[in-house]
C-alpha cells in the first residue's frame, strides 16, 4: 500500500502547516490592493525601475515597488509591472480594460472617472461623506454650492404642494401668464 488509509499525525500537522502559509501569503498580497502582478521581486529594488522623470504625474506600479506614469482621464492605460514601462490611471480614475490585447499581448485600455462613491488610485477607497459625494481625487467631502442655493430656494406652495423657487418668481410668473 502506498498511503496509509490514516495518515500519521505529524504529517497532518505539517500539512496543515504549509497550506496555511501559502493561504496567508495569498491574503496578503490580495489586502494590499495588488489585482494583477506577475514577477513582482520579493524585495522591491530601484535598480529594476524604469524612468518615470518624464511623467507629470507618476503612480505606484502592480507590485507596489516603482513609480509608473499616470494617465489622464480618456488616455490609455496598461497593467503594469515592476520595473516595466507601464501606463496605469492616475488618482481618482481607474483603467477600463479592452477584450482584445496590443500588438505585444499586453491588456489596455481607456482612463475613466471612479464610480460614484469611490476614490483614489483605482477608485479602491469608498467614499464616507454625506450622499457619498467626494473629490475623486483625494476623498475630501464635497459641498455642491450650486445645489444648496436651490434648494434654500425651494418652498412648498400653500395649497397644491407645488414646489415654487421663490414668492418673487412666482409673482412674475403670475403676472406673465
Amino acid at each position: 500500500m502506498l498511503f496509509p488509509a490514516t495518515p500519521h499525525p505529524a504529517m497532518s500537522l505539517l500539512l496543515l502547516t504549509v497550506l496555511s502559509s501559502l493561504m496567508l501569503h495569498d491574503v496578503e498580497a490580495w489586502s494590499a490592493g495588488v489585482k494583477y502582478a506577475v514577477n513582482c521581486p520579493d524585495r522591491c529594488s530601484v535598480d529594476r525601475c524604469g524612468d518615470a522623470q518624464r511623467c507629470t504625474r507618476t503612480v505606484l506600479d502592480d507590485c507596489g515597488c516603482c513609480q509608473v506614469c499616470a494617465a489622464g482621464r480618456n488616455e490609455h492605460c496598461y497593467r503594469t509591472v515592476s520595473g516595466m514601462h507601464g501606463v496605469k490611471c492616475g488618482p481618482g480614475l481607474f483603467c477600463e480594460f479592452y477584450k482584445d490585447e496590443d500588438d505585444y499581448g499586453d491588456e489596455y485600455g481607456i482612463c475613466k472617472d471612479c464610480p460614484y462613491g469611490t476614490y483614489g488610485v483605482e477608485c479602491r477607497k469608498t467614499c464616507s461623506c454625506k450622499g457619498g459625494i467626494c473629490d475623486r481625487e483625494t476623498g475630501a467631502c464635497l459641498t455642491l454650492t450650486f445645489f444648496a442655493k436651490i434648494a434654500s430656494k425651494l418652498k412648498t406652495g400653500p395649497q397644491t404642494g407645488e414646489f415654487v423657487l421663490s414668492d418673487k418668481l412666482l409673482s412674475n410668473y403670475i403676472i406673465s401668464h
